[in-house]
């Protein structure tokens, strides 16, 4: 706990760092889940899946210590309410990170190699989403020890378009993907079908988190 407010005591941000981290363990621990699952070592899938889900509640337990540790009265640079906005958003991509491992493991399911090239592609790209996130991060908190003197050189704009950007790109492979279940239905039983859609919706779901905790970052940026 003491670090905690020793952390707040520099920074508001400071703080979102041991949990960004957690973030992206899981991020990558998520990676390496999905790719053992398409090449159907599903034993190594779910043990990945529940080294997802331990690291996630370590990132919870972050979470809310800093929930219960933020002094209501500290001076902070951006609104209170703002930067709690943000960090339930970023807690909800790890939460998204183990959705989509359990998902995995609920059913062993051999999927096809043109769905499997697809399912890998979306998951890499948001893998590419989340891996902008500490970029910005670290880009607004090296604005606010400035005071915003140095916005005109930070690279914060960039890396939230980029966020948008990649964000739209996996939205475009995830229709992609559900139509090409849609028109393959009949090579999947019933569960296999729902197994996968239900994946699939899980792993978007990761991307669209990222770009909510972009979205926040803009709204403090313009309080500014």
């Amino acid at each position: 706990m003491r670090n905690i407010i020793g952390m707040f005591a520099k920074s508001p941000f400071g703080p979102l760092e041991e949990h960004m981290l957690k973030v992206m363990q899981c991020s990558e621990l998520f990676s390496e889940c999905i790719k053992a699952y398409c090449k159907e070592d599903f034993k190594e899938s779910e043990r990945l899946a529940m080294e997802v889900s331990r690291v996630e509640h370590e990132a919870d337990k972050i979470k809310n210590q800093i929930r219960e540790n933020l002094p209501k009265s500290i001076f902070m640079p951006v609104d209170r309410g703002d930067f709690l906005d943000y960090l339930r958003e970023q807690d909800q991509v790890s939460d998204s990170l183990e959705d989509s491992a359990l998902s995995l493991t609920l059913r062993r399911t051999k999927v096809p190699e043109d769905i499997k090239k697809d399912l890998m592609d979306l998951s890499l790209k948001v893998i590419d989403v989340v891996n902008i996130l500490p970029l910005a991060v670290k880009s607004l908190n090296d604005l606010l020890e400035t005071s915003f003197a140095k916005k005109q050189d930070s690279r914060i704009g960039e890396y939230l378009n980029l966020l948008g950007e990649k964000e739209q790109l996996t939205d475009e492979l995830e229709l992609k993907l559900e139509k090409s279940m849609h028109e393959k239905e009949e090579r999947f039983t019933k569960g296999e079908f729902y197994h996968i859609m239900r994946t699939v919706k899980h792993i978007a779901r990761i991307a669209d988190h990222a770009e909510n905790c972009g979205d926040r970052i803009r709204l403090m940026i313009a309080k500014q």
